[in-house]
């Protein structure tokens, strides 16, 4: 198999010389993080297709799934379209629909697309051979969000809701190793928790533990009274399940923070 490894350097003359050499119809992209200069992207007889996991014009960017789920979204999209010389842009040649499931994970999610992309490839090959299949992007609601920083994949408990944080916390398992918080001045990433249903409980803090217990695992006070459980963290001790989390010798009344500045505030 004859390859070709791009970079930024090599993408303007060395990689426009090798396509052209090759002279083919179609040329398929998955994950791609560089810019493809116009004049690369006219080779192909057929241009350059894009996969990409979420709907457009409204989820533009290099980590749409992770927005979506955080966003609380209900529906995403496996959108197949055409390259041009900004960022997802493109005329629009296949869009699916997908459902987000409440629970689900960005990892669950891509690997519940990625097993549709046969098929959809499949498609996508018989229909890029009329241009009148290509639909140009509407010019309404369009949003680009850029890779999520460590700001966006920190938890603020005194700001976001029960579900809020759950959803975080699921768009950041497995890439982003889970949803960081900081408990004792220590960094940790909780990687899953489940909505306790309870009533509301009052005069708690948010982030505060409220219930500690070797067998029955660690619950959170969330904005507006919810109340998570814990089930996985990940830290300098390994991953562990809230229960074993507790051995480390958590406390009821400490309080999980969003930054070490207010690390030492605890409930007595």
């Amino acid at each position: 198999m004859d390859t070709y490894l791009i970079n930024k350097q090599n993408i303007q003359a060395g990689f426009k010389t090798w396509l052209e050499n090759k002279t083919p119809d179609l040329v398929l992209v998955c994950g791609f993080s560089i810019k493809i200069p116009k004049e690369v992207l006219t080779i192909p007889t057929y241009g350059f297709l894009n996969v990409h996991f979420g709907k457009l014009p409204e989820n533009r960017g290099p980590d749409p799934l992770f927005w979506s789920i955080k966003q609380g979204q209900k529906q995403t999209a496996i959108t197949i379209h055409q390259m041009d010389t900004d960022w997802d842009t493109g005329k629009i040649l296949i869009e699916q629909p997908i459902p987000l499931i409440p629970g689900e994970t960005l990892g669950m999610a891509n690997s519940k697309m990625s097993y549709m992309l046969g098929e959809l490839i499949k498609k996508a090959l018989e229909l890029i051979v009329e241009p009148k299949n290509l639909s140009p992007q509407s010019d309404k609601g369009i949003a680009y969000y850029a890779r999520p920083t460590e700001e966006d994949t920190t938890i603020y408990w005194e700001t976001q809701t029960a579900d809020e944080i759950e959803q975080l916390i699921n768009a950041c398992n497995p890439k982003y190793g889970g949803a960081t918080t900081y408990y004792q001045g220590s960094p940790i990433r909780i990687v899953e928790v489940s909505p306790v249903d309870s009533q509301p409980l009052l005069g708690k803090t948010a982030g505060e533990i409220v219930h500690a217990h070797p067998q029955e695992g660690l619950y959170v006070y969330c904005k507006y009274g919810k109340i998570l459980r814990i089930n996985a963290i990940s830290s300098d001790a390994g991953i562990l399940s809230g229960t074993k989390y507790v051995h480390l010798g958590v406390r009821q009344g400490h309080c999980f923070t969003t930054s070490l500045r207010n690390k030492q505030q605890t409930v007595i």
